[in-house]
């Protein structure tokens, strides 16, 4: 029974696969097809594909004389550093529908480096490289279910690049393939055919020394030419020197990508370079979206078109693009996202309450903008631009009834705390200044005063803490410290969110925030101020963050210099915490 029911789905697997492959133009020719659909084509085309591997399952029988796979390459003598194609082809086939090809190479001496799929064929990026073993497997499948009259088609491409000195090889050591032509097997079950095939000759790449640049003559310094650092080629240079030339920064964008396109191979590593800061200095000249002003004073606001937030997000990505295709990354261009300036008048208002906010032409309300960063010194906000529309700096004040006898300190800092969406009141006009906080309350406090472009939207594989559920509104804050190690939980596996958060608690976990931002002080610093009287009461796991953040005067006593680490913390005080937290992080 078991073996009448894998044969039976296996027909029906093979049946969508093939309505499927009859609407390639849907899902093949986009670059930006969905995702899971080439993953759910790709499961079910090694399920066909695996047919092959039952010998009573399919009828074994030759496609064509002479059928067979091939190896051919742009070039057999190569040095090292330099990159090379290998491009496997399919010769004599009348109908190669579908094929899983085993490649073997040395690893010591070839490093793979990209895997291509021909134009007729594609490998859903499933390919699978064991280094330790020198093995790419590659499984590919037809995009259209026609039968292919060429007798030569390109399979696939590899590029590889040449790591030692010495003479090595590249063969083909295993394939199955399968037509798409269906027939009934010998067990009476729909099947495809499948096809037999001779394999063509090794490839032998010869890799010779690479050829260190020999230094200037008449230089006297004695260095040989391996000490020198390579310089980019004439050609490489002249192009880059035109393109940083260019006053226009979408027409150098556009040269660059023109440029990238046209290499037909990677660059050698002084063309690298010099590609490298040239991209670098482009993208940073069109990621500055430009902005135009309307009105004045405290009312003026800032527009940005959506062809200019289009035009440039295509070039920035594009670029990366072609950069990592020339296997080019740098940190700080994978980085490069669409950002804006905006400059204010402060005509009276508090700096410390100032925002960015964007008009929502749906509601007509003005929605804060994360993650804006404050220039107080220039009067200027720099914003990342996730989207066109129309921007104002704007003071936010919020009074709260119960707010006006807490003491002035924590009075102020509820206000800006409010002003920056960092706080809000536990009702329209309530604050609760003595209310305890919540663990999962000073979670949510610290990931919106520091961490809320690195917030956790998505449940993922489930929540790590056996005590916050993925429906909680807490969930993303508390995966987002866990994520980033700032906080740890409790040995049971909880988190305990409803518990109050303790003072030694508070400290350690802004301090670990900090550390994450490279905001954190030098070790010497954790010795700086004097110790609390009560510094025995301090658990061992708190002892250093409680004596550096006193030091850094973000932590002061309850009095008769007290810190009472045990004890817990009501909202004005956390208020007075958080609010100097981000005056030294500033």
């Amino acid at each position: 029974m078991e073996f009448i029911a894998f044969w039976s789905i296996l027909y029906v697997h093979i049946w969508f696969i093939t309505v499927i492959l009859q609407h390639e133009n849907s899902m093949f020719d986009s670059k930006k097809g969905d995702v899971r659909m080439k993953k759910m084509m790709f499961a079910l085309c090694l399920i066909l594909l695996s047919s092959s591997l039952f010998t009573f399952g399919s009828t074994n029988v030759k496609a064509a004389t002479g059928s067979q796979i091939t190896l051919s390459s742009n070039s057999n003598s190569v040095r090292v550093g330099d990159t090379v194609k290998v491009q496997v082809n399919g010769e004599q086939f009348t109908d190669l529908f579908g094929a899983e090809v085993t490649l073997t190479y040395e690893p010591q001496a070839l490093q793979v480096l990209e895997v291509k799929e021909g134009d007729a064929y594609d490998d859903f990026g499933a390919y699978v490289n064991h280094v330790d073993m020198g093995e790419l497997y590659i499984p590919l499948v037809r995009k259209q279910l026609l039968v292919n009259q060429q007798s030569t088609v390109r399979l696939v491409e590899i590029t590889f690049r040449a790591l030692k000195e010495k003479d090595t090889v590249v063969e083909v050591t295993r394939v199955k393939a399968v037509s798409s032509e269906r027939l009934t097997n010998t067990q009476g079950y729909k099947d495809l055919k499948v096809l037999t095939s001779d394999l063509g000759a090794g490839l032998t790449i010869k890799i010779a020394k690479q050829i260190d640049k020999a230094p200037d003559s008449g230089s006297g310094s004695g260095q040989t030419g391996s000490n020198i650092a390579p310089s980019p080629s004439k050609n490489m240079k002249q192009e880059t020197d035109a393109l940083l030339q260019e006053k226009d920064p979408l027409r150098a964008a556009g040269k660059l990508q023109s440029l990238l396109n046209g290499l037909n191979s990677e660059p050698n590593s002084a063309d690298k370079d010099v590609l490298l800061k040239t991209a670098g200095t482009i993208l940073d000249g069109i990621s500055q979206v430009p902005v135009t002003k309307e009105g004045s004073g405290t009312n003026e606001t800032y527009v940005i078109t959506s062809d200019d937030v289009n035009t440039r997000n295509a070039l920035i990505q594009g670029i990366k693009e072609s950069l990592s295709k020339l296997n080019m990354k740098l940190p700080e261009i994978e980085q490069t996202n669409l950002r804006a300036f905006m400059g204010y008048s402060l005509d009276g208002r508090d700096v410390n309450k100032l925002g960015v906010y964007r008009l929502n032409e749906d509601t007509g309300a003005w929605e804060y903008i994360w993650g804006a960063i404050h220039q107080a010194q220039t009067n200027e906000f720099t914003i990342g631009v996730q989207q066109a529309g129309t921007y104002r700096v704007m003071e936010f004040i919020k009074k709260y009834e119960d707010t006006t006898e807490i003491y002035a300190e924590a009075r102020y800092a509820t206000e800006v705390l409010t002003a920056k969406h960092i706080l809000n009141g536990t009702s329209e006009s309530i604050f609760s200044p003595s209310k305890q906080v919540t663990r999962a309350e000073f979670a949510s406090m610290i990931v919106r005063a520091l961490l809320q472009d690195q917030v956790v939207t998505s449940s993922g594989g489930g929540a790590t803490y056996s005590d916050v559920r993925t429906n909680e509104w807490y969930y993303g804050y508390v995966e987002t410290l866990q994520q980033l190690q700032i906080i740890n939980g409790f040995g049971d596996g909880t988190f305990r969110p409803n518990d109050p958060v303790t003072r030694e608690q508070m400290v350690v976990i802004v301090m670990k925030a900090l550390e994450s931002l490279g905001l954190a002080p030098a070790d010497n610093m954790q010795t700086t101020g004097e110790q609390f009287e009560d510094d025995q009461a301090i658990s061992g796991w708190a002892k250093e963050s409680v004596i550096s953040a006193r030091g850094m005067n973000i932590v002061s006593g309850t009095g008769q210099n007290q810190f009472v680490p045990k004890q817990s913390s009501n909202r004005a005080d956390t208020a007075v915490f958080i609010w100097k937290m981000l005056q030294y992080a500033k």
